[in-house]
């Protein structure tokens, strides 16, 4: 889960503010990069979410995971 005083967090909002609320995300523990916090506020846009816990930990996991392999080997 992202942390507990964001779960709630306008996803618009936290795109807007991207460059500091990626800062305030992790899932499961651990601290999320800006590219994945990015790449989860643009999915839950995009399929019509409005905030960042209806996301779910599945969805999550999976654009982690994509984000992960587009940057194998790079700089993020």
């Amino acid at each position: 889960h992202v942390k507990q005083e964001i779960m709630d967090a306008d996803i618009q909002g936290a795109l807007n503010q991207i460059d500091r609320s990626w800062k305030c995300f992790e899932h499961n523990g651990l601290p999320m990069t800006k590219s994945q916090v990015k790449a989860v506020l643009e999915y839950g846009k995009q399929v019509g979410y409005e905030t960042v816990s209806q996301i779910t930990d599945k969805e999550i996991n999976e654009i982690i995971d994509k984000v992960n392999r587009r940057n194998i080997g790079g700089f993020h």
